[in-house]
């Protein structure tokens, strides 16, 4: 059967000679100890080593072949209840398939030209042009690659992209250049008596004794839903677009602690098309304060509206009303506060020489794109091609166009250019005779990875001196951008879908089942993990934080969600958490639980490959075609883990599950939106609880109490755990895989490519750099800029 399987191999194929080395010596291997199992349209896993490509050629090939190397590297082929080959067998197939791999990889590998993604491009712009424009939303969404989306072979250029492109230069270049007048200022001092509606009449007085108390500075506000406090006034002067500073005076009433104020801005009258959250400010109780703001609208017209957070409301009896209140006084507002002509028009324009000739109009241009495209292209640029951009402006000028229409027309041309929304590389030898990026490829790289945006003044300056490859040199650049305001970027980004928090949004809580969810409560748990993270880069703690940590960052809010007392007020700080806490570590925290759930229910194989994927690294293949998916039963008559148990009978099911499952059967104690659960709720039949109205919202609680929840389980490494803080036990004992894992996506991120096959010998170097630095995170941050990887084309 062996020798006839080996005809059939080599005939069917046509093995080049090429091959015949590595491949004659590990096709043995695998007939002998993989054969039985995996020949013919039966083969376990509908895997035929019969129709296996001897020459991984191709992507397709050469991921069967990757996915053959990892699973018996991982033990698990052949199976534990087969025979085994000697480990020197087994290290010789693995070490023939590593090197062709590699040498395959090589040799295929391509050069994938990266274009900006949205936030890069928006980031971009601002800073070259020093100037805050909103363009983002204007862009078509990007799509993602290996869970990011800065990753080259995920980012074309549509023809739906270009004309975006168009349309949000143009809105740049309106920014930069700014209102041909100064736009009005406002200073605008009011109170909430003086406020009139459109007809003249004051709807504030209606609902006194009410809904609001009058006092003698203004009037006591009880309300946390419905409040008619809308600056109406305000919104009458059409205020044009820009930044605004407010004051509120006020003060909490009948509390003995802070009350909190809740500001929204934008159009909160009309349509509430564009209205956004500015903040909520702790009021101190029975002296008055100051609350300062800052905003901006970013629609004529927009106007503010402050209302109470937390506070249970009234419609009738105001006077008598015996809850917590906020007395607001004197509100001022005033803007916009950017400066006329903007600073970005006088950046851009600045060393103009006088005269309106056309003569002189011409030099002007030139020395402005000369000194703007090396910026916008990030690299030395030639004299002939800054050519095509001065002959627009002449263009448009000598057809009547004046100066500056002239010079948008240039401008617009650079910002929709290849060489702006492509991140070019140029290739250099080092001393070693290796290929490197060069030393402006290499500023770029780093800053976009740790800024999002082009290399500043000090990474340029460094690199046209031939010196930040120097690996100190670097590793000092590391430091300063992580110490400044622009690596809230890297945060921002990596955090965002590293962890999957952009995706807060995706899913609506149910009320019914959820009455205690709001707005700050979300707000509060993705600042959270923000800052936990921020928290562990800054500090250089281990990264096995992530898994388990005895600290998070918490406020009022979100310490009442997780039933931590002595946290008081809506500003997150520093918490050291009980012992017995649940919490610790990304496991615990509201946010991922969140996002790894839908708005009814949760699913331990959602959040078991949530675990898998972010925290240990391991893919999974997709579930096949004909097995129906797991849909909890929200009535509440059969646990998520009774419909799964029936579901692991499926053969071919099984496997995955093992690996699947246990995580998420551990964090079965967290519901949909981050809370410690012992019972499931139910819209089904069940016992009512205690509490009649939810905290914060006091929405009324309609829910039933259901099954009991069971988050007991075994890995699939035969490891029986209670809990999640079994199971965290367990994960904390993985270091380096762990590190392995984080250190792909760091990778992923920083060089805006999939991690391939033939960087695996990088990533194990910085697994054990990390090793010997305590799992330190900046360290990280530092041996993936130190790599290769990083620093080959």
């Amino acid at each position: 059967m062996i020798v006839a399987s080996s005809v059939f191999f080599a005939s069917h194929f046509g093995v080049e000679a090429a091959d015949r080395g590595w491949y004659d010596d590990v096709r043995p291997f695998l007939e002998q100890h993989c054969g039985d199992c995996h020949r013919g349209a039966a083969g376990e896993g509908g895997f035929d080593l019969a129709r296996l490509a001897p020459r991984p050629s191709g992507a397709a090939e050469t991921a069967q072949w990757i996915r053959i190397h990892d699973r018996l590297a991982a033990g698990e082929m052949p199976p534990p209840d087969a025979a085994q080959p000697s480990g020197r067998s087994r290290s010789k197939a693995l070490e023939l398939l590593a090197d062709t791999l590699v040498a395959r990889e090589q040799a295929l590998a391509k050069v994938v030209l990266r274009r900006l993604n949205r936030s890069e491009y928006e980031n971009t712009v601002r800073d070259l042009f020093g100037v805050w424009v909103d363009v983002k939303d204007q862009l078509p969404e990007d799509s993602s690659t290996d869970g990011f989306d800065n990753v080259g072979e995920g980012l074309n250029l549509s023809a739906e992209a270009i004309a975006a492109y168009l349309q949000a230069a143009e809105q740049t270049l309106d920014a930069v250049f700014g209102p041909p007048t100064e736009p009005k200022r406002i200073e605008f001092k009011t109170n909430l008596l003086d406020q009139r509606g459109h007809d003249g009449s004051s709807f504030i007085a209606s609902h006194i004794g009410k809904m609001f108390r009058r006092t003698p500075d203004g009037l006591v506000i009880f309300q946390s839903g419905y409040c008619p406090t809308t600056l109406v006034n305000f919104s009458r002067l059409r205020a044009p677009v820009g930044t605004y500073r407010g004051t509120i005076r006020a003060r909490a009433v009948q509390s003995d602690k802070p009350v909190t104020l809740r500001i929204y801005a934008g159009d909160t009258l009309v349509n509430r098309r564009e209205r956004h959250l500015v903040g909520h400010f702790d009021v101190p109780p029975d002296r008055w304060t100051t609350i300062e703001f800052t905003d901006r609208l970013v629609e004529e017209g927009g106007t503010f509206q402050p209302t109470c957070y937390g506070t249970r409301d009234t419609r009738k009896d105001a006077d008598t009303y015996p809850e917590p209140g906020i007395e607001i006084g004197d509100i001022t507002i005033e803007g916009p506060l950017e400066q006329w002509p903007p600073a970005s028009r006088i950046r851009l324009l600045s060393g103009l020489a006088n005269g309106v000739d056309q003569g002189r109009s011409i030099a002007d241009a030139e020395r402005i794109l000369s000194r703007l495209l090396p910026r916008a292209f990030r690299r030395d640029v030639d004299p002939e091609e800054l050519r095509p951009y001065l002959d627009f402006f002449i263009a448009a000028l000598e057809s009547g166009r004046g100066f500056e229409p002239s010079l948008r027309l240039s401008l617009s041309a650079i910002l929709c250019s290849p060489s702006f929304l492509f991140l070019e590389e140029t290739t250099r030898t080092d001393a070693a005779g290796r290929q490197r990026i060069d030393e402006s490829s290499l500023a770029c790289r780093l800053s976009y990875f740790l800024t999002s945006s082009l290399p500043d003044d000090e990474l340029r300056q460094l690199a046209q001196s031939g010196r930040l490859s120097i690996p100190s040199v670097l590793r000092d650049q590391v430091e300063r951008l992580l110490a400044s305001p622009a690596a809230d970027a890297f945060v921002d980004n990596f955090t965002g879908q590293w962890l999957d928090l952009r995706r807060i949004d995706e899913t609506s809580p149910d009320a019914k089942l959820f009455p205690e969810f709001d707005e700050l409560l979300k707000l509060s748990m993705v600042e959270e993990t923000r800052m936990f993270f921020s928290d562990i880069l800054e500090n250089n703690l281990s990264l096995l934080n992530f898994v388990d940590s005895r600290h998070t960052f918490l406020n009022e809010r979100l310490a009442a969600h997780y039933g931590i007392e002595g946290v008081t007020g809506q500003t997150l700080r520093k918490v050291s958490l009980p012992e017995a806490s649940v919490r610790g570590g990304l496991l615990g925290q509201a946010s991922i639980l969140k996002v790894t759930a839908n708005g009814t229910h949760s699913s331990p194989v959602l959040r078991g490959v949530w675990v898998l994927d972010k925290l240990l690294g391991q893919t999974l293949p997709p579930p096949p075609e004909n097995v129906p998916a797991v849909e909890p039963d929200i009535r509440g008559s059969t646990t998520i883990r009774e419909q799964l148990r029936r579901h692991r009978e499926i053969g071919e099911c099984a496997t995955c599950h093992d690996r699947i499952d246990p995580p998420g059967f551990a964090l079965e104690g967290f519901d949909p939106i981050g809370g410690f659960r012992t019972q499931y709720r139910t819209s089904g039949d069940g016992k009512r609880p205690a509490m009649k109205q939810a905290p914060f919202t006091f929405n009324w609680v309609q829910y039933r109490l259901g099954l009991p929840v069971d988050s007991s389980g075994i890995t699939a490494d035969a490891v029986p755990f209670a809990g999640v803080h079994d199971f965290r036990r367990w994960l904390h004992n993985r270091p380096d895989e762990i590190a392995e894992a984080l250190t792909e996506k760091v990778l992923t991120y920083a060089l805006g490519r999939s991690v391939r096959f033939s960087d695996r010998r990088q990533v194990d170097d910085i697994v054990q750099s990390l090793r010997d630095h305590d799992y330190g995170f900046r360290e990280l941050i530092h041996a993936v800029v130190q790599s290769d990887a990083f620093q080959q084309p």
